[in-house]
């Protein structure tokens, strides 16, 4: 074999081994690739109801006063705020400076003794006095305010709705009303105040709780009322539906083969706690990967962990 024989079949034995080398290379590298591990869910059918949430704020709408009906002194006053008071019932009594000249006559003269009693001052309400300005002994001109009574039944939800949503809100309309320790009931608004506010361009509506139900004044509350309904739409776990910063873009991660991620991109609707509405992309019977999903790229290698049905 001649010099250049033997370089041609040297070259070509390091080519064969080179190529071998560098195909083992490649078919590790690609079956040694990191798999996600994953859990799938399939869409079901949910209904969703689209809420505005808004605040809204306790109030008391029957509110009244006990007056004083004469100048002088208190006498005897034996009520206390947080004490429920009955119309006509005796509230204090009053002394005039008249009556305590009349101390120093002679008691002798009969026709002087009648002009000797204070006063009485009566309730003209109903309802717990929330409360008290003055105590015995208090000088007290007539017109002055001596308590405030309030009617625990006349409590109202006021809740103040933008005029945008006055064709949705109205009287007769059902609603949601949310406590801060997360109690719900259902409740239906009532009134309306024929006015809008000029600057928060706002219309008040009252809402009246079933049953009077016992509660302070000048609580806030979450009302929800429905805007739009949709039945036994097709839904996805929020976790399972990604976007982009903006929110403009959405989509979900598809399983293919149990072992390849597929980017899929979706419409989304309404939406609740849980649930999200998936419009068009998707079908009822695609599995979408619901955890793992999160900063897949579209055919990455992954591997089925749990299965939720």
């Amino acid at each position: 074999m001649n010099c250049k024989g033997f370089i041609f079949f040297s070259g070509c034995m390091a080519a064969l081994f080179g190529g071998g080398c560098s195909h083992k290379k490649i078919t590790e590298t690609v079956t040694g690739r990191t798999k996600t591990a994953v859990s799938f869910v399939t869409p079901e059918g949910q209904d969703f109801i689209d809420y505005i949430k808004l605040n809204g704020n306790t109030q008391f709408q029957k509110k009244s006063v006990v007056r004083a009906n004469i100048t002088g002194y208190i006498m005897v006053l034996p009520w206390k705020t947080g004490a429920r008071i009955s119309s006509g019932k005796l509230f204090c009594t009053i002394r005039t400076k008249e009556q305590d000249a009349l101390k120093e006559i002679d008691n002798r003269e009969p026709s002087l003794r009648e002009f000797r009693t204070p006063i009485k001052v009566y309730s003209g309400a109903s309802g717990i006095i929330t409360s008290v300005n003055y105590t015995k002994g208090d000088f007290v001109n007539e017109g002055d305010v001596l308590a405030n009574v309030t009617d625990p039944s006349s409590l109202v939800l006021v809740v103040n709705v933008p005029y945008e949503y006055h064709q949705s809100v109205y009287p007769g309309r059902s609603c949601l009303v949310e406590f801060p320790d997360g109690k719900i009931i259902a409740a239906v608004i009532q009134d309306e105040v024929p006015f809008v506010d000029s600057a928060s361009q706002t219309q008040s509506y009252l809402i009246r709780f079933p049953g009077n139900s016992k509660l302070p004044e000048n609580m806030n509350l979450t009302v929800r009322i429905p805007l739009n309904q949709k039945p036994h739409a097709m839904a996805l776990p929020m976790e399972a539906v990604q976007s982009n910063e903006t929110q403009d873009d959405f989509w979900v991660m598809k399983l293919v083969n149990d072992s390849l991620a597929v980017k899929i991109p979706v419409t989304v609707g309404l939406q609740n706690e849980t649930l999200i509405e998936i419009k068009s992309g998707v079908k009822y019977n695609d599995r979408i990967i619901s955890k793992g999903a999160y900063g897949l790229a579209d055919s990455s290698l992954v591997k089925v962990e749990t299965e939720k049905k």
